[in-house]
């Protein structure tokens, strides 16, 4: 029973997420400025290629933990969505966007996951009224 088990994990852990090549072009980049506290910034990424959640979301996910100075991630997954997003918020004396984004694309040696977008979010201790 075990052995069917293991069997039937790693057949779908396999299947689970297709391979297939995606462009890589270079992302549009939008910025919002909101009030807050300069030390933190997030990121929007939009990106192609998530086919589940357990498997590429929770790649993605951990990929994006992995990287300095990031503090969390938010992956907004949908099934029937050709677009995902991912909300990342990190300090940007320690990363900088392209190092985030460019994690994402290097999944996988660029096959799987494609970022289109990046709306990075800047925060001012006060915003001139």
């Amino acid at each position: 029973m075990r052995f069917l088990l293991v069997i039937l994990i790693v057949a779908f852990t396999i299947t689970g997420c297709e391979t297939i090549p995606k462009d890589t072009t270079t992302p549009i980049f939008t910025e919002v400025i909101k009030e807050g506290p300069e030390s933190r910034r997030t990121l929007r990424l939009e990106i192609e290629g998530m086919m589940c959640e357990v498997g590429c979301a929770s790649k993605i996910k951990k990929e994006l933990l992995e990287q300095a100075a990031v503090s969390s991630v938010i992956i907004d997954f949908d099934k029937d969505r050709e677009t995902d997003f991912a909300i990342v918020e990190y300090d940007p004396k320690g990363n900088t966007q392209i190092n985030i984004y460019n994690c994402v694309n290097m999944i996988a040696d660029r096959k799987l996951y494609n970022v289109k977008s990046v709306e990075t979010t800047f925060y001012k201790e006060t915003l001139a009224k």
